[in-house]
């Protein structure tokens, strides 16, 4: 048969109709996903924030261990500082000083509550205090 014949006979392309409904519904499954995809992100952004506060801290530690004082800042876990004594680093790299919102971790010497320090990553809204995924991430928490 010919083409003229199937389309007379009502076996032509999709209506217009036809292909907005489809488009429709790939758009809302692309929605869902995204919105699912942006959520994961953001909880592992927590998570990476979470170790990352931890290794920073563990790099104070052995900073303290090898030199007998406390780091002044983050930067100093990755470059000599001037008045290091028995300085062993780095003992972290400078891709390390930054959390996963590529801030920089504060280092607050003292800490709250006693401690010696406080490592903090300031979360996602990259301001102190915050809640949910924005909130402050201590190693001291």
């Amino acid at each position: 048969m010919k083409r003229r014949e199937l389309r007379a006979m009502g076996q032509g392309g999709f209506s217009l109709i036809e292909m907005l409904l489809v488009l429709g519904i790939i758009a809302f499954i692309a929605t869902m996903l995204a919105t699912n995809i942006f959520k994961n992100q953001e909880s592992a952004n927590v998570r990476a924030a979470q170790a990352g506060v931890r290794k920073v801290a563990t790099a104070v530690d052995q900073f303290y261990l090898d030199s007998g004082t406390l780091p002044s800042k983050i930067e100093d876990l990755a470059t000599r500082p001037g008045n290091a004594t028995n300085w062993n680093g780095p003992y972290i790299n400078q891709s390390q000083t930054l959390d996963p919102w590529k801030n920089a971790y504060v280092l607050k010497v003292p800490g709250e509550g006693g401690q010696p320090y406080a490592v903090i990553s300031l979360g996602a809204d990259k301001a102190p205090g915050g809640k949910d995924n924005a909130a402050d991430i201590d190693n001291n928490q």
